[in-house]
């Protein structure tokens, strides 16, 4: 029989990668949790093929980027076709800023197989499927999650924190009655995961037709995903039959049932909740934001909220005003908007529908000719937001001393000389100090703390062209940290850059950074006075 904690510090809702990302993070950061997922087991379903390098830089906090990413399918770009099979357009793998390549193509189970191993090493009684959330209720200092069993028993676990990562019809979300905004595309797409196929190019193919738009994507182990939008009148009913199909896959493999892993018809959505918060209850992933997916980076944006969430219910949980939670939504909700507006743009430039799109798409290649690198920003959607916050908790937003601050933004991750590993390696799980000068290093050391905020805290001393420290194989990739050489980084656990210090003032800064906690908790002494335990519906 399946049993229940009667308090847990943190419960989480759904065991998809988004809820499964939180929990390991969690356990490394020493935060005890509950996952509880409604399905009896894993679903098994190759749902997500992309992990980027941002969410490869995620699971290197817990140790996957020794074991599962390293096996995953590195993309190598995309190729773009027009109507008479010509490319006209294609993109490179780009460089590796953060660590790792900028795709990595993965077969969803074995993903979420990878992080649940993770998991239960770290903390073996932590999952537990075939158990349905019913309800939440909600004071100002805790939550009542009510849940029943495989058994069909109800039980009660009182948390701290409740993580919504129940996917885009999330019941919680329902429950509370927070709505979502944006868009539901008008076009369904049919979605087909091969096995054995005979196409092993590691790049995805866009056949941008005037007749039916698809796309052609690498998969792990030989296998390959075909995406191929559907017309008017055409139903999903009718699409799925094996004859239709066999005529859409023809000019590509053969149709056989037997390497068919998944047929289904999606509908693309572009939304977004109207809040990320409600009281100790959190949404994240699908349950906050739904977004096409011709950026692959539904999964991902998951995998962010997951990261930024971690470390903020960890520093409450040891100690931090819980007010560092509104932080989320602040520092959030303009990325995965901005992502979910650059997957919009993506299928519009990229996937045409109609002659008149189509002539208008191959005007501007031909205008753009002359001019390479506009077209190169264009074709290669370099007007991808970097992963920079405008808000949250940083100092000096706004007020950089140098063009290209770090202040807000996450840092690059540059390997290390002769083969030592990468710079996260360094880092830990927790908070950083990365100090590249002598006097940066001896502030840093006289600091004489070894955690902040409840975290762990790790002294990293960075060689410059001339000292000691460790050193960087890769100069250009570390040259945006050299623009702050003299000063000491406060680096965030999700490797966004909280602050720059000169040595002389490092002590007072960190207390200052402290301190916007208690500012947070100011700012939401109101709202939090004025929840009251009532149940989410």
């Amino acid at each position: 029989m399946q049993t229940y904690p009667a308090e847990m510090p943190v419960v989480i809702v759904g065991a998809g990668p988004c809820g499964l990302t939180l929990a390991n993070l969690l356990v490394t950061m020493g935060v005890d949790c509950l996952v509880l997922e409604r399905e009896p087991g894993p679903m098994n379903l190759p749902r997500a093929i992309v992990l980027d390098d941002e969410g490869a830089r995620t699971l290197q906090v817990f140790g996957l980027d020794r074991s599962y990413v390293a096996g995953t399918l590195p993309g190598e770009g995309s190729r773009y076709y027009n109507d008479a099979g010509h490319c006209f357009a294609e993109t490179g793998r780009g460089p590796r800023t953060y660590g790792f390549p900028k795709r990595n193509f993965i077969y969803q189970p074995q993903f979420e197989t990878a992080l649940r191993d993770a998991l239960v090493t770290r903390a073996p009684d932590v999952l537990r499927f075939g158990s349905d959330v019913t309800d939440v209720r909600q004071g100002p200092s805790g939550a009542e999650v009510h849940v029943t069993g495989p058994d069909g028993q109800p039980h009660v676990i009182r948390a701290q924190w409740v993580a919504a990562c129940d996917g885009g019809r999330s019941p919680i979300r329902e429950r509370l009655g927070i709505p979502m905004s944006g868009e539901t595309y008008a076009q369904d797409w049919i979605v087909l995961d091969t096995k054995d196929d005979p196409d092993s190019a590691p790049f995805s193919r866009f056949f941008c037709s005037s007749s039916r738009p698809h796309v052609s994507i690498p998969a792990p182990n030989g296998g390959r995903r075909y995406e191929f939008m559907l017309l008017p009148g055409e139903t999903r009913a009718a699409v799925l039959e094996p004859a239709f199909l066999a005529d859409l896959l023809q000019p590509f493999r053969p149709y056989d049932e037997a390497m068919i892993l998944r047929k289904t018809v999606y509908t693309f959505h572009a939304r977004i909740a109207e809040r990320f918060r409600e009281g100790r209850i959190l949404l994240l992933g699908d349950a906050a934001h739904l977004t096409p997916p011709f950026a692959g980076q539904g999964m991902n944006a998951g995998l962010r909220d997951a990261h930024n969430v971690a470390w903020k219910i960890a520093a409450h949980l040891a100690g931090a005003d819980p007010a560092i939670l509104d932080s989320y939504e602040t520092e959030r909700r303009k990325p995965a908007w901005d992502m979910i507006q650059l997957a919009v743009a993506m299928g519009d430039i990229v996937m045409p529908a109609g002659a008149s799109q189509v002539a208008f798409r191959d005007l501007l290649m031909q205008a753009l000719d002359p001019f390479p690198a506009v077209k190169d920003y264009l074709i290669q959607m370099r007007f991808k937001p970097r992963p920079r916050y405008a808000d949250g908790l940083f100092l000096g937003l706004g007020h950089a001393e140098f063009e290209s601050d770090l202040v807000g933004e996450m840092i690059p991750q540059p390997d290390l000389a002769e083969g030592a590993g990468k710079l996260d390696d360094l880092l830990g799980p927790g908070f950083a100090l990365i100090a590249q000068g002598e006097a940066g290093f001896q502030a840093a050391k006289a600091i004489g703390r070894d955690s902040f905020l409840g975290l762990p805290l790790s002294l990293v001393p960075l060689a410059g062209r001339t000292g000691g420290g460790h050193v960087l194989a890769e100069e250009a990739a570390a040259r945006p940290l050299r623009t702050h050489r003299g000063q000491v980084l406060l680096i965030r656990p999700d490797r966004y850059c909280a602050a720059a210090f000169w040595p002389e003032a490092l002590a007072e800064g960190l207390q200052r950074y402290e301190a916007l906690f208690s500012a947070a908790a100011e700012r939401s002494e109101a709202m939090t006075e004025a929840v009251s335990i009532s149940a989410a519906r």
